[in-house]
């Protein structure tokens, strides 16, 4: 505050000065360092397990599912909008989104289709189930291993709303090639979890 001046018409206020002056003195204690850490990008790697427990994010799935660098710094940085909206659609694909597997689809509500040539019934829509509406499943656009499906399944369960009930994770528009790179050892399915 000494480096910014009172107005003139604060400055000719005996009180307004000697408000200044104690603010001087109570901000010239503070140690600053201390608030650096939560520049995300500048702390070290080593730290950042000390930043997630501080968000509780070290027992999450979300966390586990973090593998590089930058998506564990992308979670931290992201966490507390992700719980402010924490039972939205968005929530859901920011989630997925920050941990590095990109844009996804979400389908809603399997029970409001009729009988008129639009699509067909092939197993993802229900018809004449009430209930269904509750119903989401999540398109991805990259494959995912067994592991990761099971915590992506984990983070939804935290992120998605309370009252609906994940049906798949889907990325069958993204399979695995037959060219010996992948393995059908267990590691991956056939593009549905």
């Amino acid at each position: 505050m000494a480096d910014q001046p009172l107005a003139p018409a604060l400055a000719g206020d005996e009180r307004f000065a000697l408000l200044s002056e104690l603010l001087d003195e109570s901000l010239a204690e503070i140690d600053l360092n201390v608030m650096l850490v939560y520049l995300i990008d500048l702390v070290k790697p080593k730290l950042l397990p000390v930043l997630a427990d501080q968000f509780s994010l070290l027992d999450e799935a979300a966390w586990m599912l973090a593998e590089s660098e930058e998506a564990k710094r992308n979670l931290i940085k992201s966490s507390a909008e992700i719980h402010r909206f924490k039972g939205t659609p968005w929530a859901i694909r920011e989630a997925i989104r920050v941990l590095g597997f990109g844009e996804v689809k979400l389908q809603e509500g399997f029970n409001d289709r009729v009988y008129d040539g639009s699509f067909t019934f092939d197993g993802t829509y229900v018809h004449g189930a009430p209930s269904a509406w509750a119903l989401y499943r999540v398109f991805l656009r990259r494959v995912i291993t067994n592991d990761q499906a099971a915590l992506l399944r984990r983070l939804l369960l935290s992120v998605a709303p309370a009252r609906c009930r994940l049906v798949s994770l889907d990325y069958q528009s993204a399979p695995i090639r037959y060219n010996a790179v992948a393995r059908h050892g267990g590691q991956y399915n056939y593009g549905s979890s």
